[in-house]
């Protein structure tokens, strides 16, 4: 364990909700990029956090958003709930700065809350772009880690918990807790897991098996809102099995956004020896901050 120092400002953007502005001395941005971390994440847990902050170009402000999923919430939380107080916080940083730039960014399980807060039908606040880093399938992630005997007999539980009125119910410790991390409801189990043949788990938004039709209703609905994405897949993500083609799966998220009227960013595609939280500093790293970076300033621009 250390310690970690940020300087920042801590803003309650509901009554029990907070969200962590990283400052820099003698810079007043009137931009925001908010920041989603993915299970079991929540404020500086992230190993780029305190580097992304410093990169970023003065007129944007990197400000880590804590959603009641964060941390262990994320077992009796749900996708919708995130989205909901996530445009919570869109509208108070657009409330506290009119007029200026908003860009979502979400790592890991983090990538679905922005994939769904830019494609969900419904009122919210609108931002100005999206980042996916690390837009990995839990499901295909789920089944690396469980026997495909134990993965089956957990999904079933869940399914008849759901049929007896108890998904908002925490299922046993030994479910989810030892590779989890956290106690899991019936619900959040089955949007994660997603079982077969239909796979229709909220959560289930990256799989490699997944058809165009299904990435047309999510990268395509949020194109046809004709927001700005960028798409970072790591190239050497240990939560996405041997077998699948990076480089065609994130093609296949392009191809989506884009042919439903999408702006895609320059920088989008897979990073290069990157692992799924780019935690090692080096190359990897570096490419990051530059993607990011000049993703947001030329959603700034207008470029």
């Amino acid at each position: 364990m250390s310690t970690i120092k940020a300087p920042g400002i801590l803003h309650r953007y509901t009554t029990r909700l907070v969200a962590f502005e990283h400052t820099r001395d003698g810079i007043s941005p009137n931009n925001s990029l908010l920041f989603v971390g993915g299970l079991n994440e929540g404020f500086l847990t992230i190993p780029y956090a305190q580097d992304l902050a410093a990169a970023l170009p003065p007129s944007y402000s990197f400000v880590e958003v804590l959603l009641s999923s964060a941390f262990s919430g994320w077992g009796h939380s749900s996708i919708s709930q995130d989205v909901y107080e996530l445009g919570q916080c869109v509208e108070y940083f657009q409330s506290l700065r009119p007029g200026g730039k908003v860009v979502l960014m979400g790592n890991s399980t983090g990538c679905q809350d922005v994939l769904c807060y830019l494609s969900y039908e419904g009122s919210r606040p609108k931002v100005d772009g999206g980042i996916l880093q690390a837009p990995v399938s839990d499901r295909e992630a789920i089944q690396m880690f469980y026997p495909a005997e134990e993965y089956q007999r957990y999904n079933e539980m869940a399914q008849q918990w759901v049929k007896e009125g108890k998904g908002d119910h925490m299922l046993p410790n030994e479910v989810s807790l030892p590779k989890l991390g956290a106690r899991v409801t019936a619900d959040r189990w089955l949007s994660l897991a997603s079982p077969g043949p239909e796979h229709a788990g909220e959560d289930d938004l990256f799989s490699s098996d997944l058809g165009d039709g299904r990435f047309q209703s999510t990268f395509g609905m949020a194109g046809k809102r004709g927001v700005a994405l960028l798409i970072l897949f790591s190239g050497n993500d240990g939560f996405v099995p041997k077998a699948v083609d990076k480089q065609a799966l994130v093609a296949r998220m392009e191809k989506a956004f884009v042919d439903a009227g999408g702006q895609l960013g320059g920088g989008s595609g897979v990073l290069s020896n990157a692992s799924h939280t780019v935690k090692d500093v080096g190359e990897a790293r570096d490419e990051l901050l530059k993607r990011v970076k000049n993703f947001v300033d030329s959603i700034d621009k207008g470029t």
